[in-house]
């Protein structure tokens, strides 16, 4: 059975997200901790769906999605 698209974009997003969570530390304001997918969906929404966008692009040169 194929994933359906709304799976797939998921799948997209989670991996974009942890690549960004691995490559940079949490960051800390105060009893707050962010992670680094959480402050540039936030901040920057427009870098971070370009960021998604090229991700998505590496997945599928790589054959990691279809």
């Amino acid at each position: 059975m194929s994933k359906s698209q709304l799976e797939k974009d998921l799948e997209i997003k989670e991996s974009f997200d942890q690549m960004l969570d691995d490559s940079y530390p949490d960051v800390k304001i105060g009893y707050a901790t962010y992670t680094a997918s959480e402050i540039v969906f936030n901040c920057d929404p427009i870098a971070y769906q370009i960021g998604l966008a090229e991700h998505e692009d590496y997945m599928r040169e790589e054959g990691h999605i279809e």
